[in-house]
């Protein structure tokens, strides 16, 4: 079967965006509340720039794991179905008693 015909299946990605814990929630605020109080610009501008820098190197690592997850899920329907195929060709010629 060629990679074209395997439907893709995505559904996975809603299995993995839970939402935060509380204790995460409750720590985000903490630091959030730390900028708000802080009068040092600068340094809000340096945590910024590195907040920015790092989601973006996030971002492209999740979309490289979700294609590598997708390409693996592919691959696995695709060996289910051969596999179940030979099942099928098992059992009809147990049926029919070929050799």
């Amino acid at each position: 079967m060629k990679e074209a015909e395997i439907p893709l299946d995505l559904s996975f990605v809603l299995d993995l965006a839970e939402p935060p814990t509380l204790e995460e929630e409750l720590h985000l605020e903490k630091e959030i509340r730390m900028l708000k109080a802080s009068n040092d610009i600068e340094g809000i501008k340096k945590h910024a720039e590195d907040s920015a820098r790092q989601s973006h190197q996030q971002s492209i690592f999740i979309a490289g794991c979700l294609t590598k997850i997708a390409e693996l899920q592919t691959k696995l329907v695709a060996q289910q179905k051969v596999i179940n195929s030979q099942q099928n060709t098992n059992l009809l010629k147990k049926i029919l008693k070929l050799k």
